[in-house]
């Protein structure tokens, strides 16, 4: 079975309008689908989308810092815009929230701006369903 490519372009939209909880949902879809290099960049997303989750709702900056961290870790892996989302842009931003966030942890200001999370801009369509 071909892995759920939609699932991608469905996650980055709903990424893109804030629903991180919902994007998680819809990237891990596509993540039980996938294997090796992949299936890292895609948990990579899954934890960004949790960490704007920890963020935004539940507002706490540790478990934000942990899988900003954990995340990059995944997505610095990868190729130059792996999987056609659009990397140089996205990661350079994520840095700088994770910079934002330890400063939120450490009780350096008193919260971390939306404006903060970047968006997920994808360069191509997600590779098409595989027939049987």
């Amino acid at each position: 079975m071909a892995p759920p490519w939609k699932a991608l372009a469905r996650g980055a939209d709903l990424f893109n309008r804030g629903l991180h909880w919902e994007a998680h949902e819809a990237w891990e879809e596509l993540w039980l689908a996938l294997d090796d290099e992949p299936r890292l960049f895609v948990q990579g997303l899954i934890q960004v989308a949790a960490a704007g989750h920890k963020a935004f709702v539940q507002r706490q900056p540790r478990g934000c810092v942990k899988l900003l961290t954990t995340a990059l870790d995944k997505l610095e892996a990868a190729p130059p815009d792996f999987l056609g989302v659009e990397t140089r842009g996205f990661l350079g931003a994520l840095r700088r929230m994770l910079t934002e966030a330890e400063r939120w942890r450490a009780g350096e200001v008193a919260d971390l701006h939306r404006s903060l999370m970047p968006p997920v801009v994808l360069l191509r369509p997600p590779p098409p369903a595989q027939k049987k």
